[in-house]
């Protein structure tokens, strides 16, 4: 009979196998081996994923194949109600685990703590993505921007899960909600390596008009949340409170400003399209 894993990690993917390769392979050099890993794949998925899945099985690891992901919020969720293990680790395809991270997770969640936050570290061959880097070097440590991504299943299935109706912050929705019922949220010492590939200008900022058509969910459900989301002077000072980056990088630190005021601009486009289409509907 097999063995129930302790710690389960949930991967939502779409034509991801050449990521997915780098991420299978980060799990095989896990110091930590009692873990599953639930990959569900896009119905719309036609790279080959399963097979790439079939030969990392033959290596040693344990590995799940879905094809029933629809969004990420409903992709994560319908992931984790396939899972066996009593820890959750919600990860995306483009990321990929430090050799002690998964035995870090298993430990913490087995005495202190309900739920990680997990810090990351972007790397990419573009210059905006070493801008995004940048960005998330300013985010270290802050509660309104980092979301946890491992937490025991208990708690995950108590508060039901990523809610299915975001695609805007689904993973800070379930983090305000965890904060919010008082579970002991802690931090890991290791890291995730977040692959911003050959990341362009334009398409972070099409992801951001892909956001806001949720956006108005994530703001009934957390209205606090969101001010400050979208409150782009926020952004500004924690930029200003790392300005010593202006001196060791220049060029990325006046990229980050441009991009993210970029990205606060297409946003607002975004949102006001769409209350203007919900106008024309309503009075159609």
């Amino acid at each position: 009979m097999t063995r129930t894993p302790a710690l389960s990690i949930v991967v939502p993917a779409y034509n991801s196998a050449a990521l997915l390769r780098e991420f299978l392979s980060s799990c095989l050099a896990s110091t930590y081996r009692d873990f599953e890993i639930v990959v569900n794949d896009d119905v719309r998925s036609s790279d080959g994923t399963a097979q790439l899945l079939d030969a990392y099985r033959e290596r040693g690891l344990r590995v799940r194949y879905l094809q029933e992901n629809r969004s990420m919020a409903q992709g994560r969720r319908r992931g984790a109600a396939e899972a066996t293990g009593d820890v959750l680790l919600h990860l995306d395809t483009d990321m990929t685990v430090t050799p002690g991270l998964l035995a870090e997770c298993a430990d913490l969640l087995s005495g202190p703590y309900d739920a990680l936050v997990i810090p990351e570290e972007s790397f990419g061959t573009t210059f905006w993505a070493r801008c995004k880097w940048l960005e998330k070097k300013c985010y270290d440590g802050v509660e309104q921007i980092e979301s946890l991504r491992c937490l025991r299943r208990d708690v995950y299935e108590k508060l039901g899960g990523h809610d299915e109706r975001m695609v805007f912050s689904e993973d800070k929705d379930l983090d305000l909600r965890v904060r919010a019922a008082g579970y002991r949220i802690g931090r890991t010492r290791n890291v995730l390596f977040h692959n911003e590939g050959e990341l362009r200008l334009s398409r972070t900022l099409k992801k951001k008009l892909g956001y806001v058509t949720t956006a108005d969910v994530f703001a009934r459900e957390h209205p606090e949340a969101f001010r400050w989301q979208v409150n782009i002077l926020h952004r500004f000072r924690l930029y200003l409170r790392h300005v010593g980056y202006l001196r060791t990088h220049p060029l990325l630190y006046g990229g980050m400003w441009l991009m993210k005021i970029g990205e606060f601009g297409f946003g607002a486009i975004g949102h006001l399209r769409g209350r203007a289409a919900s106008g024309r509907a309503v009075r159609a």
